[in-house]
């Protein structure tokens, strides 16, 4: 295990590549996964951003709970984003990866863009205006550009790209529009979500955050109880427990260390909450995560890659 959660400046597995601003790959899903047991374990790419067009087969997406896919779909990881894949051996699809930097310099003129871009999204829910064949499509041209040495080849992908990212971007609101449209409620949970990602655990109070989103702390709860059955605080306390999670498991940082990593004020404090929450001290959970995974982690692997293959 490393000292850090594995980060690769290029594509899964690449530990050579180095960072660039024009850094840009598209690959196949099949060919590479042959040589990953079909998957990908945990990783982030600081400086990149990936989509994930998956035409067929079954896969299982891992940020951090895991999610059955249901293809065809594109999934969208922006930078810094823990991430892992298990595919079928019959996956059908390809990987766009482009620096973080190139992606601002195509998408410079409409920031609002790039903002529905810094989440994660999985999108399988396509319209006659958008479907998975015009993204296919545009991905595959993309493919062609970056592969050839035509003139203008600059010229094109760029205006590939800001097609690309323009029926994405119209994808998603139509996706958010038809979600919301019965319920508010969505759009102010989202909302609620990016503000605790933004924020280091405790340093807002509820009520804080309620006025941040224009509504009362009563209805912020109630919006909570109604999307995931939980209160306000117990949806920031399972995110801070999903990142000390991830922590534990995916990194050798110490538990002090991962404490002050999450903007706790001291290691006890933060001994005593993730206690509080899982009923086990940071330290036995990772030994017990340790413990089960390496006794069970293969096996679980080929048990989930079975499972996958067989529906």
């Amino acid at each position: 295990m490393t000292s850090n959660i594995a980060s690769y400046n290029g594509i899964y597995g690449d530990s050579k590549a180095r960072l660039s601003h024009d850094y840009l790959q598209s690959q196949l899903i099949v060919p590479r996964q042959r040589l990953h047991d079909w998957g990908l374990r945990p990783h982030l790419h600081e400086n990149l951003f990936q989509l994930f067009f998956l035409e067929a087969g079954r896969a299982a997406f891992e940020a951090p709970e895991v999610v059955e896919l249901v293809t065809p779909c594109l999934v969208i990881i922006p930078a810094n984003t823990v991430h892992g894949f298990t595919f079928s051996p019959q996956v059908k699809g390809r990987t766009l990866t482009l620096s973080e930097a190139l992606l601002d310099t195509i998408l410079q003129a409409t920031p609002g863009v790039l903002v529905e871009l810094n989440s994660v999204h999985i999108l399988s829910d396509f319209n006659s205006e958008v479907t998975f064949a015009d993204l296919q499509a545009l991905e595959q041209q993309i493919h062609e550009e970056i592969y050839s040495e035509l003139p203008g080849k600059q010229l094109a992908l760029n205006g590939y790209f800001k097609l690309l990212f323009v029926k994405i971007f119209r994808l998603l609101h139509h996706n958010r529009r038809k979600e919301e449209s019965p319920n508010r409620a969505l759009h102010y949970f989202r909302e609620f979500q990016k503000a605790i990602a933004r924020t280091a655990p405790f340093e807002k109070k509820i009520s804080e955050f309620a006025q941040e989103l224009k509504i009362t702390q009563v209805h912020l709860n109630r919006i909570c109880q109604a999307v995931k059955g939980k209160t306000a605080q117990q949806i920031v306390q399972a995110h801070t427990i999903r990142k000390a999670h991830n922590y534990l498991l995916y990194t050798s940082l110490s538990v002090a260390e991962i404490a002050y990593e999450l903007q706790f004020v001291d290691p006890g404090y933060f001994t005593r909450f993730f206690r509080k929450q899982t009923g086990l001290s940071p330290g036995s959970y990772r030994a017990k995560a340790y413990r089960s995974d390496s006794v069970a982690h293969n096996s679980d692997e080929r048990s989930l890659a079975r499972s996958i293959v067989g529906r």
